[in-house]
């Protein structure tokens, strides 16, 4: 018996073997010749294939009766080959410059680009990784139409603003990021970036729904445009090990023009003769001092960085992993500022059955920002500090500025970045655990579980420490913070086709999202050492402490969709999501989000059939409604606050309440037209937009009296009161201008406009301001743009006697009926409206002539204007990618053209009355001389201004004093903030494979980058690309110091094997 089962099994095994063949063939690029390695060779409709190896090369066993196998590498376009009588194959496959069977991530699912209706960008791996982009919101930047990505802060792990499409809201504009199915606010803190703690090199492609069609499937958290990002996911094939690395280091591309010691004394002297001060002994003579301090080359200095990460990957049949691990540390150019990002990684799915497929995705991040600079403003110090005043005196401490009569000093800028403490120390966990079920063709049903922790830790110290009349007491703060967010979430869709040339997709789903934060943070003073910074050793009796719970909110949703495919030119898309929010109370609570999107692909018609050089051109049309509910939970209601009494503490409403409260509402439309030509060489995509934002949400505009905050007052309560308005076009162009087999050329380039319009506010005249300080920078009105710069508008300067007169076309005096001389309007008192008198101590030549808006004679707070707008008439970028042979030069450029900066550092060191040190042109002030030297030098028809052609600043006033303020918020101040920036410049070399094949490598790359070249701009300050102060959008274009961005040398090294 035994052996008539051998004689059978191999019979048996024989059989099999003559049914199968094995199929062998070489891949290779279609331009250059040169093998692809890691292709992919699957037999169509089976899981059976292979990949090919360093040569090219590739072997598989083909099933009985199987007819045809598909090759596919990213990047080129799949081809499915016929091998019936064909034992070897060699294949040449053609790059993709548009392939429109590219599938991309949309809103709870995947489509092919060629069915896209709405208006959708992406980025890839490789424009990921261009440039250094230690957060992957710097990749954005000039890369995709319409998003304008603004680096609020140079430092290290830096604060980073996100707009797509404009501003659509007051609370702020950032965009939702979806990573890999778990949500994430894009607003944080001044000092860090929403995705600082996000590794770049995990990352496979960004989406960016950039239309309410495509982002009103995430309803009311959409209105600000929805990034989705794709980390890294294995696949089938022998584990493959990936190492990317960079050393670099990091400089100040430029300084600002402030006086030396030479400059400074000399100014000095001036200063106290005009104004009858007695002369310092060590400035009597300056031409023999040297330069003194330089306070920001002693602040700035050449820092250095370096970035690792390594990534497993690799899949079975069944199984497919993604292993990653990286570390940066970026040390920053200014002392006091530094960043540290530890991550881990790991992707997992398995398939259980042929219906069931499981997985998880888990990421660990640890960052650790050094945020001292931005305590009490280091860069500001630094521009403050005299240059008499030494870094560090003989014996190593550090020096302070000598005992004045002035009674002014301020710190050393080094002490204060090296003996203060002010960092962050934070940990996040996001997970998501996931099943896919395919219980039928063509449905499947997803279940995801996940969300993130995050753990918040400030460590702040002050050092004690008295100069002068100045006396600082050590202080030490520690504060710590917990956030949750959860989302549980389920949707099926059915694909299916009705009818013949018809094609269905039909999604639905549900989604609950909660969350909540918890604070705790402990102060004490008096600490017997610097060196100790934990709370107990601090002084008992002056602790404090607070903390909360926080508040829990929540959001439940259904939602649904419908794609419509006819003869595949004619597309339907639709949407609808209900959120119900814990923010609103129940007679709003529902929000109802719809949109329908259409597009015709003109290229399948039959009238065009026949014109080859189109290869596709679609027209797309879409409309949604989407919302936006960040006001907090419960803002609809009225929380409790408490205050110390005699009888224990008492308590009392901290807000009005408003049952009311509803969400914001931004409807938008959308018309695109995407065309590729010449064999997919040319691609053009248009869209033009019109967003209208209804309902904003603000807080109401109240007396003081009725919500006075200093002593138990209540906050005013939430409303819904204003509207703003977008409107703009954005277009992309992509090029292949040469590809051959040892040259290729490639270009991408992108244009955006917008313009913002604020169409309604809470009452009639009502405006918005944003303040720092008591002082007003920007106001928003009706009819304007959001966060115009608004001031004084300087006109010329008082010169003379007879600059203080007004005159006619023909130069003559005006007269009134007394015949008396018109004046010209000068600075008035608030309270009495009198012109403040025509003297040394008042209104004086040499003092800048400001515009009677009001034409009322007089200059008042009701002659501010508008001076200026942040707001750019348009942004670029522009790319090159160049390769002959092995080598690769990448080329990026970008830019923005028409936004003003207002410069609040020129505005602060341009005083000539200012008892620090000042900008060098300040020596060049207007000079008071007199006529008769023998006359009065109060008699305003005396004196007169000796440089009034070449003055770049007020004089300096005799008095000490100027009732003009010459340096008010005004138009002095505001610069043209247009700029061209070499951002990138990237030079790789991918070494020949001949000599990697002995090592057993696939690939490895070395290459070098510089980061920001140079930039062109006419500014005046550090950095053109000003951003908004904390994302603050009413700070718009604000310089109050802002850190730096760097230039950034690298050189680095990425192997595969």
């Amino acid at each position: 018996m035994k052996k008539v089962l051998l004689i059978l099994l191999a019979v048996m095994t024989a059989a099999q073997m003559y049914a199968q063949k094995t199929l062998t063939g070489t891949i290779t690029d279609g331009d250059t010749q040169e093998p692809i390695i890691g292709a992919s060779v699957q037999v169509t409709g089976t899981s059976s294939g292979g990949v090919s190896d360093l040569d090219g090369h590739f072997s598989i066993v083909i099933p009985e009766g199987r007819k045809t196998v598909t090759i596919s590498y990213v990047g080129y376009k799949s081809q499915t080959i016929n091998i019936v009588g064909k034992s070897s194959i060699n294949i040449m496959l053609q790059p993709s410059a548009s392939d429109l069977d590219e599938v991309v991530v949309v809103g709870y699912g995947t489509m092919k680009r060629s069915d896209l209706t709405g208006s959708v960008a992406s980025i890839d791996e490789k424009a990921i990784k261009e440039g250094v982009n230690t957060s992957l919101e710097q990749s954005m930047q000039g890369r995709i139409a319409g998003v304008q990505v603004m680096q609020n802060s140079g430092a290290p792990g830096g604060g980073i603003s996100v707009q797509i499409r404009g501003i659509s809201s007051l609370n702020g504009s950032e965009p939702l990021y979806v990573i890999d199915g778990i949500a994430q606010s894009g607003s944080s803190n001044g000092n860090s970036s929403a995705l600082a703690s996000i590794n770049p090199s995990d990352i496979t492609s960004i989406e960016v729904l950039k239309d309410a069609s495509a982002t009103a499937i995430y309803g009311s958290r959409a209105s600000n445009g929805v990034v989705l990002i794709t980390t890294k996911h294995g696949a089938k094939g022998k584990p493959k090990i990936q190492y990317e690395g960079y050393l670099g280091w990091q400089q100040m591309p430029k300084y600002l023009d402030v006086m030396n010691l030479h400059q400074y004394a000399d100014f000095y002297n001036e200063r106290a003769a005009i104004q009858g001060w007695s002369q310092r002994e060590d400035y009597a003579h300056p031409e023999l001092l040297t330069n003194g301090t330089d306070w920001q080359r002693e602040l700035f200095s050449t820092a250095f960085m370096h970035n690792h990460s390594v990534n497993i990957s690799g899949g079975t049949d069944d199984m497919n992993y993604s292993i990653s691990a990286g570390y940066l540390n970026q040390d920053g150019v200014a002392l006091g500022s530094g960043f540290d990002r530890m991550s881990i990684r790991s992707n997992f799915d398995t398939k259980v059955t042929k219906w069931l497929q499981v997985g998880t995705n888990l990421y660990y991040a640890n960052t650790k920002q050094l945020n001292t600079f931005s305590t009490g403003s280091v860069i500001a110090t630094a521009l403050d500090q005299f240059p008499d005043v030494a870094p560090r005196n003989p014996d190593g401490t550090y020096a302070m500025p000598q005992t004045n009569s002035m009674s002014t000093y301020y710190t050393n800028p080094i002490f204060e970045a090296n003996m203060r403490e002010n960092k962050d120390n934070n940990y996040s966990v996001d997970y998501n655990v996931f099943a896919n079920l395919t219980p039928i063709k063509g449905l499947s049903i997803r279940i995801e579980y996940g969300g993130n922790r995050g753990w918040l830790n400030n460590y702040f110290f002050q050092p004690g420490y008295t100069y002068g009349t100045t006396v600082v007491t050590s202080q030490s703060t520690r504060t710590k913070n917990m956030s949750k967010y959860t989302s549980f979430k389920q949707y099926a869709t059915y694909d299916f086709d009705p009818c013949k040339n018809n094609h269905m997709q039909v999604m639905f789903g549900h989604e609950a999202q909660w969350g909540n934060w918890e604070s705790l943070a402990g102060t004490r003073y008096n600490y017997i050492s610097d060196a100790i910074h934990s709370l107990n050793p601090g002084d008992p009796k002056t602790a404090t402490n607070s903390g909360d719970d926080g508040t829990q909110w929540s959001i439940e949703s259904y939602f649904g969709r419908l794609n419509y495919n006819l003869l595949d030119r004619y597309l339907l898309t639709t949407t609808l999501r209900a959120d119900g929010s814990s923010s609103f109370g129940k007679n709003n609570r529902w929000g109802w989000f719809p949109s329908v999107a259409l597009a015709w692909r003109i290229s399948q018609e039959k009238f065009l059939k026949n014109v080859k050089w189109i290869n596709n051109m679609k027209l797309r049309l879409g409309w949604g409604l989407v919302g936006n509910q960040s006001v907090g939970s419960y803002a609809y209601g009225s929380t409790m606050a408490n205050t110390a009494t005699a009888w224990g503490p008492g308590y009392y409403p901290a807000q009005f309440p408003n049952a009311n409260l509803k969400w914001e509402s931004t409807r938008a439309w959308n018309v695109g037209l995407d065309l590729a030509i010449l064999k997919n060489r040319l691609e053009f995509i248009v869209d033009w937009y019109y967003k209208d934002t209804r309902d904003l949400l603000m807080q109401a505009m109240l007396p003081s009296y009725v919500i006075n905050n200093d002593y138990m007052g209540m906050t005013a309560p939430w409303v819904n009161r204003g509207a703003i308005r977008n409107t703009g076009i954005e277009f992309t162009a992509n090029s292949v201008n040469i590809a051959n087999k040892d040259w290729e050329w490639r270009t991408n380039a992108t244009l955006s406009f917008n313009r913002n319009k604020l169409t309604k506010l809470n009452s009639d005249g009502a405006t918005i301001t944003g303040t720092i300080g008591t002082d007003t920078y920007t106001m928003s009105e009706v009819g304007g743009p959001v966060g115009r710069f608004y001031g004084y508008n300087v006109i010329g300067m008082f010169t003379n006697e007879a600059d203080f007169y007004q005159k006619n076309k023909q130069g003559e005096f005006l007269l009134d009926a007394n015949g008396n001389r018109v004046p010209v309007a000068r600075p008035a008192d608030e309270t009495t409206g009198k012109m403040y008198d025509i003297a040394a101590n008042g209104i004086w030549v040499g003092d800048y002539i400001f515009e009677d808006v009001n034409k009322d004679g007089k200059i008042t707070s009701a002659d501010r204007k508008y001076i200026g707008d942040p707001n750019p008439d348009f942004t670029f970028g522009l790319n090159n990618t160049l390769r002959w042979k092995n080598f690769e030069l990448t080329l990026f450029f970008n830019g923005s053209v028409g936004g003003d900066i207002y410069n609040l550092v020129r505005q602060q060191h341009t005083n000539t009355q200012r008892y620090s040190n000042l900008m060098a042109y300040v020596s060049d002030y207007a000079r008071v001389a007199l006529i008769d030297p023998n006359g009065s030098p109060t008699d305003i028809s005396n004196v007169y201004v000796t440089n009034p052609t070449t003055a770049r600043v007020q004089r300096i006033s005799s008095a000490g004093s100027s009732m003009n303020d010459n340096n008010r918020v005004s138009n002095r101040f505001v610069e043209d903030g247009s700029y061209l920036r070499l951002k990138t410049i990237s030079l790789a070399w991918n070494l020949p494979k001949s000599w990697l094949a002995p090592l057993k490598l696939d690939w490895v790359q070395v290459y070098g980058n510089i980061q920001n070249l140079f930039t062109i701009c006419g500014y005046d300050g550090y950095d053109p690309e000003i951003g908004a102060q904390g994302q603050n959008i009413l700070l718009q274009g604000i310089d109050n110091y802002r850190y730096p961005s760097q230039r950034i040398y690298t050189f680095g090294l990425k192997v595969k094997f």
